[in-house]
């Protein structure tokens, strides 16, 4: 009778162990994403950085070796420069979260491991050397993607024309779908899909891709599931501010580590269990004697 109220006790004390919340877990977050901003000093003669949304003397600025030794994944860049330079070739070992073209003189190039989302808001030109995932390119902008982009999106000038479409854009590596927006009601003139790589060409807002690089009907797979709602920059007089609003929510999809492990659980039972064994055991010895 002893040893079954014994165990009854034992019992009852994993369970309460299992049933308590949060036992065993740990939360650890993932890191929140530090913005650079990057301007041609003509001071220094050289391309520098500071940690900031936009450009301003308030805060310090650095060499931009400092930037390639203390960026990580995730990180936005901003290159919002009106200065006449020395070309930028920008090269980071690293997944960007966000890349913006917000002023640009000249034609910067940067290459890194990837993009989540790259923007060329209007007026700007650039090269992006590295896989995109989403790409945004606006108004008159002159984009050439060297690698592969998922979605791409060409998005107009705000203006009172019909077809308010002008972006120069080429895609040396493949592109999944293209997408070509209204800026005034976001209402899609045309959508092609699977460019072949090396043959996206747009010209002034006109695609002038032969039709044998690309199709005009959505892949099966891709057709059956509802294409997600994407996001621009809320107003392009501020890109730094709008790729941060942008991205929000892909940051809750982060996976995180340290969520319950059902090894905490089982440990602690086994623990439990080889507890109240070992006493039960002992008991038994001292009732013998």
């Amino acid at each position: 009778m002893k040893r079954l109220k014994k165990f009854v006790t034992l019992f009852t004390l994993a369970a309460v162990c299992f049933a308590i919340p949060g036992l065993g877990k740990i939360t650890v977050k993932a890191a929140e994403p530090t913005t650079y901003v990057l301007n041609y000093s003509d001071s220094s003669s050289e391309w520098r950085y500071k940690e900031a949304s936009s450009w301003s003397a308030e805060v310090q600025d650095r060499e931009l070796y400092y930037l390639q030794q203390n960026i990580k994944d995730g990180d936005y860049i901003v290159i919002d420069n009106d200065v006449e330079n020395n070309a930028l070739a920008l090269k980071v070992s690293v997944r960007l979260g966000n890349l913006t073209f917000k002023n640009t003189v000249g034609v910067p190039v940067v290459y890194a491991n990837g993009y989540d989302s790259v923007y060329f808001l209007s007026g700007t030109s650039g090269a992006v050397n590295g896989d995109v995932s989403h790409a945004y390119v606006y108004g008159d902008a002159k984009a050439n993607f060297n690698s592969n982009v998922d979605t791409l999106e060409m998005i107009g000038l705000t203006d009172d024309k019909s077809n308010n479409l002008h972006a120069t854009i080429n895609g040396v590596g493949t592109v999944n779908h293209l997408i070509a927006k209204d800026n005034r009601d976001q209402s899609v003139f045309y959508e092609a899909y699977s460019f072949a790589a090396g043959k996206l060409a747009i010209e002034d807002g006109s695609l002038k891709t032969e039709a044998k690089y690309y199709s005009t009907t959505a892949p099966a797979a891709a057709a059956e599931v509802a294409p997600a709602a994407t996001e621009q920059p809320t107003q392009t007089t501020a890109p730094a501010q709008a790729t941060q609003n942008s991205t929000s929510s892909e940051y809750d999809n982060v996976p995180k580590t340290g969520e319950n492990s059902a090894m905490f659980w089982l440990l602690g039972a086994a623990v439990v269990c080889m507890a109240g064994g070992y006493t039960i055991r002992r008991k038994n010895v001292q009732e013998a004697e």
